[in-house]
């Protein structure tokens, strides 16, 4: 049985998708630590802000690790066999950003030699996951086909984004949600 109070999250990439996460972790009483590369400033939630270069010692403490993060250069792969080497045998990964970021072989030797305790996958580095996958018939994951980010009021948001965008754009303010081409995201 999996106890979520007093368990420690620790939100790699505390964007928006990483930050509505740790406001969602820490309602269910989690302790939640967050690593971001751009953010400094713990948003609601969040206890603890670290930069990237923290990832590997805080890896060792987490129950759960949430991946968020873009798919970059930087990115590519980074949770991989050294990194489930250093996560607790308990530990949950899930992935709810970009498949890319976690090397799917390596995951599932860390599953199946019981490196850590299991996995909930939402995104992966082929889509659709290929029908002969290992993952699929691991009794310790998850998986969902890339719906992650779906709710009833996904395409209201959206809509109000491009609207307010709009009326932005009018009078020359800054506009919401721009992606920065040289950060790829």
């Amino acid at each position: 049985m999996i106890h979520l109070p007093e368990s420690t999250a620790l939100v790699v990439g505390v964007g928006g998708i990483g930050a509505e996460t740790a406001r969602l972790c820490e309602a269910f009483g989690m302790r939640v630590v967050g690593v971001d590369a751009r953010r400094e400033d713990a948003p609601p939630g969040v206890a603890e802000m670290h930069p990237p270069e923290a990832l590997d010692r805080l890896l060792p403490e987490a129950d759960f690790v949430v991946v968020t993060v873009p798919h970059t250069p930087h990115t590519e792969g980074m949770m991989d066999a050294a990194r489930f080497a250093l996560m607790k045998p308990s530990a949950f990964l899930v992935n709810i950003g970009r498949g890319m970021t976690v090397k799917l072989d390596d995951l599932n030797r860390a599953l199946r030699d019981g490196a850590i305790g299991g996995a909930g996958l939402d995104v992966y580095e082929v889509e659709p996951l290929p029908a002969d996958h290992p993952l699929w018939t691991a009794p310790n994951v998850m998986l969902t086909p890339h719906v992650a980010g779906h709710g009833p009021y996904l395409d209201e948001r959206r809509l109000e984004i491009v609207v307010d965008n709009a009326r932005r754009f009018a009078s020359g303010e800054a506009l919401r949600n721009v992606v920065d081409k040289a950060n790829r995201f």
